[in-house]
């Protein structure tokens, strides 16, 4: 018995944009486009007549589209996964778009290995963003180079940044999943390397700015 397609709409107002994605998309046989975008009235017709599993926008277009259009997207179809595909780099756009509930962004200048692999995550409701996007939330000085490596974080290890970043040791994170210490130790290192970060203040400030956790001040 063969499997259900993962639906996909595509929100760009730029017809090559879609016309690529479509592309390599279509690659994968385990994806169906079933609507295109090119401004916020015909997005919302979309995820109205077809509930699609995932939407992939560049909400960063003035005039056809903008990050208010994400909500209109959740609150039309709260079972749709989100992939941002942008250029833009702005803390505050960032920022705010994640606090509407998207935890998957990367930038136009990813390679095509990154693109599928974040779109694979985000239909595992996993974690997806690039480091040029982490070094962007985190208010970091990067070079201008013309590529990133994007970093994916899955369920347990977004589970272990939020026990991280309430204050528990490795121990008691173990004791808590039911794992070694050592397999704590290791998963701790390895989400560390992924973003780029060196220090626990900075994996809290990540998971409070994309939404892992709230903020003590809230």
């Amino acid at each position: 018995m063969q499997s259900l397609k993962t639906s996909v709409l595509l929100a760009d107002n730029h017809l090559l944009i879609r016309e690529g994605l479509k592309s390599m998309l279509a690659s994968d046989r385990s994806f169906n486009v079933v609507g295109e975008a090119a401004d916020s009235q015909e997005l919302a017709a979309g995820v109205r007549t077809h509930k699609p599993d995932l939407v992939i926008i560049d909400y960063s277009l003035p005039g056809f589209f903008s990050p208010e259009d994400i909500k209109v997207v959740y609150g039309l179809s709260s079972s749709t996964n989100i992939l941002v595909i942008t250029t833009n780099q702005n803390q505050n756009d960032i920022l705010k778009v994640l606090e509407y509930g998207v935890s998957n962004y990367i930038l136009k200048l990813c390679d095509k290995e990154e693109l599928m692999g974040a779109i694979y995550a985000t239909v595992k409701k996993e974690k997806f963003v690039c480091s040029k996007v982490i070094d962007a939330i985190l208010n970091k000085h990067f070079p201008q180079e013309d590529s990133c490596e994007g970093v994916s974080l899955s369920q347990r290890e977004v589970e272990i940044v939020e026990l991280i970043s309430k204050g528990f040791t490795n121990s008691r994170i173990a004791e808590k999943l039911f794992l070694s210490v050592h397999t704590i130790s290791t998963h701790r290192k390895n989400i560390l390397k992924k973003l780029g970060v060196n220090k626990s203040s900075e994996l809290v400030m990540y998971a409070i700015k994309t939404g892992i956790i709230e903020s003590p001040s809230n």
